[in-house]
């Protein structure tokens, strides 16, 4: 059977729609494509076409990026689900410094853009065994991680003359071009399954181009566009322009949803909810408010919860018994969440310039989101005008408005900065005639048409890099010294690993060193933001650190205008460390729960590199230090807890419990009678604990905290 006939029965197609026919009907198995088409109007199915041509006719394996995670994580359960009878597939999305040599098994290997990049960098062998790339959201080249996708094309297609790739994208002006650069045939189309209507809301009335739709209401008009969808039975997605916005937006919202809800509906969010409140071992006040919405049907979404809550809340929606959810921007960059009508309330967001307007490439991914396969014949996209002019205005310039070009942003210094030395690390590039030729290959010379520009900054960045000793410069050719190839390899940005060799030099230093000296790295962008209140006592307390600092704080605080910001974060990151609660963090830093993780990951990665640098330079006396400290991140705990908190299912306040009752070591937890665990622990953790360290329990001991937990009951007795 070939991939046409296979992709039509995995999905359950009759036949393929008319931007998929658009496909098939071009000479789509010999040339690369670029599809350019809207929101929900099949993308994926394409993919599928590609992968399993490369995988089953041509025998070679398929890689498909995403520009994030999650993402991935979709797309990968989606194809498993379909084709893991035919071939074998996996996800990878972490460990940036390996080379992953188990993905040699594997056909189809979803991944992150960085993460194929780091793979590139470590010069994985099975890779010259790739014969397609699949690019999804390929107009993420105009992003701040554009970059990076140009560098993996350009790589690959280095590496693999022959590659065949596909391309993914909504709705672009210039995919000619892109389609040019990449010698891939075009295909754009404006089809889309469901429908959209795009409005502008003022005055009681939604105007759209085929229709005008009149509310009646007291309400003001985010609530009045959420009531009307609640009375069609229908789901609404509203966009906020802040996270606190977006949480307010929803406790607004809230009590007129829950009125809608019937006797079942409740029930199963009920016991959602619970799920929700107890996602950390305390749950903070943001949990607890999160729960309650959930409760009452509709939720916030934004980069401040934490990962386990946002999966419920989606689950939630894509099943509907959530009926809203107030939402940042960022939902549509990952999963896709489609409800009946999308309503932006302002088309202002705040930037480091003040309040800007959004682009209309922005608000077209908004409105995409906008109505249901399967559930919707058609989708609302509406925008809260402020005035009758304000409405004109919207229509002109957004609804009917031009579609921004993608354009490319390698000329940045910062990611050109690291992606130079990862090509001549790599030895892509070894001299200006080869690093002409290399780049001459990316989106940027193609769009731009000349080189002189990035070709002076590529010299400038020779010369940094040189003095930084992560290359060797001479007449005719430049390579990657070997402390510069293992800074390429550990996916670090040139600057940060030179200030990490010059922090690490210094001796009999404390946690707080290091901290800072994370938090002074450009990994951790956006830095912990301080308000003017709190801004003279942070002075203050910068003055009498100082002499503990990794920096010369006297000539920085004049240099480095981020530098009060980045001696924030590692405060609150020190407070963390020693047991300061999610709750505290919140109060006393501004720093939500999902943000706090988010930085927590990155830092552990920053305090690996740390110690492989460490390593690499010979500079042994603080990998100790580091190492507990990379730990204790991890965990939240003082040194004091770092093996209790190895064991799984202890985290920091129940391994914080069991120190203070006197069990402080492992082997007196294994002495300890079960029924004393079972009372600072509960019953259930108890019993596992036991179990991990190996010790069986006769059914006397498992009897005596029997009525503590039903869970146990429910199990019963031969589990433990």
């Amino acid at each position: 059977m070939d991939s046409e006939k296979l992709v039509l029965k995995a999905n359950g197609f009759n036949s393929f729609n008319p931007m998929q026919e658009k496909v098939v009907k071009s000479n789509w198995k010999e040339k690369n494509l670029v599809v350019s088409s809207p929101t929900a109007s099949g993308k994926t199915v394409v993919a599928e076409l590609f992968a399993l041509n490369s995988i089953l006719s041509k025998r070679k394996k398929v890689l498909f990026t995403c520009p994030l995670r999650a993402l991935a994580s979709e797309h990968f359960n989606e194809f498993k689900e379909k084709y893991s009878d035919l071939f074998q597939l996996t996800l990878s999305t972490g460990d940036f410094d390996s080379s992953s040599k188990y993905l040699s098994n594997y056909d189809l290997i979803f991944c992150t853009n960085e993460k194929l990049e780091s793979l590139l960098r470590h010069r994985a062998g099975w890779l010259s065994n790739v014969g397609a790339l699949i690019i999804d959201e390929i107009h993420e080249i105009d992003s701040r991680r554009g970059p990076t996708i140009e560098i993996i094309i350009t790589k690959l297609k280095l590496l693999n003359p022959n590659l065949h790739l596909l391309a993914l994208s909504a709705t672009i002006p210039n995919g000619k071009e892109l389609s040019e650069w990449l010698s891939a045939q075009l295909i754009e189309s404006d089809y889309r399954p469901v429908k959209l209507s795009e409005g502008v809301y003022f005055d009681s009335e939604i105007k759209f181009s085929e229709k005008i739709e009149f509310i009646e209401h007291k309400n003001e008009p985010v609530k009045a566009l959420v009531e009307d969808v609640l009375n069609k039975k229908k789901q609404a997605l509203i966009f906020a322009n802040t996270r606190k916005s977006s949480e307010a937006t929803a406790k607004k919202l809230a009590p007129v949803i829950e009125k809608t809800l019937s006797l079942k509906e409740k029930k199963e969010l009920n016991s959602a909810a619970e799920k929700a409140l107890n996602a950390l071992e305390n749950p903070t006040e943001q949990c607890k408010t999160i729960s309650s919405l959930i409760k009452k049907g509709i939720c916030f979404h934004n980069a401040g919860i934490l990962s386990k809550q946002r999966k419920i809340i989606e689950d939630l929606f894509r099943e509907n018994k959530l009926k809203a959810i107030s939402a940042t921007p960022t939902l549509t960059m990952g999963v896709n969440l489609p409800a009946f009508r999308v309503i932006i309330p302002t088309l202002f967001r705040y930037t480091s310039n003040g309040m800007e307007k959004i682009p209309v490439r922005e608000y077209k991914q908004l409105a995409g989101r906008a109505g249901r396969p399967k559930f919707d014949s058609f989708g609302e996209a509406v925008i809260v005008a402020r005035s009758f002019d304000d409405a004109e205005k919207i229509q002109e310039e957004f609804i009917e408005g031009e579609i921004e070009k993608v354009q490319s942003h390698l000329g940045s210094i910062p990611l050109l900065r690291t992606l130079l030395l990862s090509a001549i690390a790599t030895d892509y590039i070894y001299d200006l005639a080869s690093a002409e030729n290399f780049f001459s290959k990316t989106f940027y010379a193609y769009q731009f048409k000349e080189m002189n520009e990035i070709l002076k900054k590529i010299q400038d960045l020779l010369i940094e890099l040189n003095e930084m000793q992560f290359i060797e410069l001479n007449e005719k050719n430049f390579t990657a010294t070997k402390i510069g190839k293992r800074v390429s390899e550990l996916y670090l940005d040139p600057l940060t690993a030179f200030k990490f060799i010059k922090g690490l030099k210094a001796k009999a230093v404390d946690s707080f060193y290091f901290l800072y000296l994370f938090a002074d790295s450009t990994e951790m962008i956006p830095y912990l933001s301080v308000t003017k209140s709190n801004e003279f006592g942070l002075w203050e307390e910068l003055q009498k650190q100082k002499q503990v600092m990794p920096i010369k704080v006297d000539l920085e605080m004049f240099t480095d205008h981020e530098i009060l910001n980045k001696f924030n974060l590692a405060k609150a990151l020190n407070e963390w460390i020693n047991e300061a609660s999610e709750q505290k963090l919140m109060k006393d830093f501004n720093l939500m729960p999902g943000i706090l993780f988010n930085k927590i990951q990155i830092i552990d990665w920053l305090n690996y590199s740390a110690i492989e640098l460490s390593n690499a330079m010979e500079l042994n006396y603080n990998i100790a230090t580091l190492n507990k400290l990379r730990k204790r991140i991890k965990k939240g705990v003082k040194e004091e807890l770092i093996y209790l908190t190895e064991l799984r299912g202890i985290g920091r306040v129940r391994a914080r419990k069991l120190f203070n009752a006197g069990l402080r070591e492992i082997n007196q937890i294994k002495d300890a009678p079960v029924k004393k665990l079972a009372e600072l622990l509960g019953a259930k953790t108890a019993l596992q604990i036991k179990k991990q360290l190996g010790i069986k329990l006769n059914e006397k001991e498992i009897l005596s905290i029997k009525g503590m937990n039903a869970t146990i009951k429910q199990k019963g007795l031969n589990e433990f």
